[in-house]
């Protein structure tokens, strides 16, 4: 796992934002009816130790439990002219394949970057599955929306229904994550809040009709901020896929060089240990840094990726982040034998599984 967490690790992320000016009014938990996992009706749901339920490998994939066999192959690289199709479709060429899933992320604002789906993402999806990161923050103003203010409804009218109106008129299947990596956002409320918060936008989408949406739940992945976890999740009712998002930071944080067996597998067994395991995992943010003592290590590192993948079946979906954070740590698929290695490691059978068809 990666050896500190400083900051996010995606555009647009910035540091936490300011909270939104709202009152604050009456306590949410009586609005939402909060219970955490292992807790009230979800308690058998989940069974500790438990993986995803097996399937035939000829059965299809589907965008709740994602392929029966495999995983899905994504990647997240930064947009061009404020379009991700050129870039995306230029690394499809030089990768010799498609993608299956493109990850892109989204505020809290009226502006284009609240909207779903925005100029090119309906592109994308016509032939990729779109991971949508939603959160809480409204970039140009850098400000963020309190969970308290979101699970009292008020952003419905202006926010949580048209674009849960527009994501139904798209039709097509797509991944929807609600403020990936909650635990380092301590100024958007406690984690009985971001529960509430989440359990609302999921239950207006379903009021509304939308039925071609999967909901992710993401934590970081970091290891030792483990025992935060279960208090922010929101209920297998409500959570369809779990993810998190391990990095190799190596020498961007003066961290011991990790494969990515070492970077992935010790949040894996815990997650499949403390009873998230009937849910399918995704990394929806993953990458390496380079080794200064062997510059070959960044490329061996991505083509182990479909090899480690097989020995943990419940991760069903990968996003390389193909970019460069706010600390300068560099995840870009550059640097000797990357690029091939990556190639290598797209063409392997594991990671190359068909999309649903439809939001089953």
């Amino acid at each position: 796992m990666p050896q500190e967490i400083a900051g996010k690790h995606a555009v647009p992320r910035k540091r936490r934002r300011n909270l939104w000016a709202l009152v604050a009014g009456a306590s949410v938990l009586g609005v939402a009816g909060v219970v955490y996992v292992n807790s009230g009706p979800d308690k058998e749901a989940v069974a500790d130790g438990a993986g995803v339920p097996e399937r035939p490998c000829s059965a299809p994939a589907t965008l709740k439990r994602g392929p029966a066999c495999g995983a899905w192959w994504g990647i997240y690289t930064p947009a061009a002219q404020g379009s991700m199709l050129a870039p995306v479709t230029a690394l499809e060429r030089q990768v010799g394949r498609s993608f299956d899933v493109v990850f892109t992320y989204h505020d809290m604002s009226l502006s284009k970057n609240g909207m779903m789906l925005r100029d090119d993402e309906p592109e994308l999806g016509r032939s990729r599955l779109l991971l949508l990161g939603w959160e809480s923050e409204q970039w140009n103003s850098n400000d963020s929306i309190p969970w308290a203010a979101i699970a009292r409804g008020e952003v419905d009218s202006t926010i949580i229904d048209p674009q849960a109106r527009r994501i139904k008129e798209y039709g097509r299947p797509v991944l929807l994550g609600f403020d990936g990596e909650m635990e380092l956002r301590p100024n958007s409320g406690t984690p009985a809040e971001y529960i509430a918060a989440y359990r609302h936008i999921v239950e207006r989408f379903r009021q509304i009709g939308v039925t071609n949406v999967a909901w992710v739940w993401g934590v970081t992945g970091y290891y030792p901020f483990r025992n935060r976890w279960k208090a922010f999740y929101p209920g297998d009712a409500y959570v369809d896929w779990v993810s998190y998002d391990p990095y190799n930071f190596a020498r961007c944080r003066n961290a011991t060089w990790q494969s990515f067996e070492e970077t992935v597998e010790p949040t894996y067994d815990w997650l499949i240990s403390n009873g998230f395991g009937r849910k399918p995992f995704i990394l929806s943010e993953y990458g390496t840094e380079s080794d200064p003592d062997d510059p070959k290590a960044r490329g061996r590192w991505y083509r182990d990726v479909p090899d480690v993948l097989e020995d943990l079946p419940n991760i069903k979906a990968v996003v390389q982040w193909n970019s460069v954070d706010a600390d300068k740590c560099d995840f870009t698929l550059t640097g000797p034998g990357v690029l091939s290695g990556f190639i290598e490691a797209g063409k392997m059978p594991y990671v190359r599984k068909g999309l649903p068809k439809h939001a089953g």
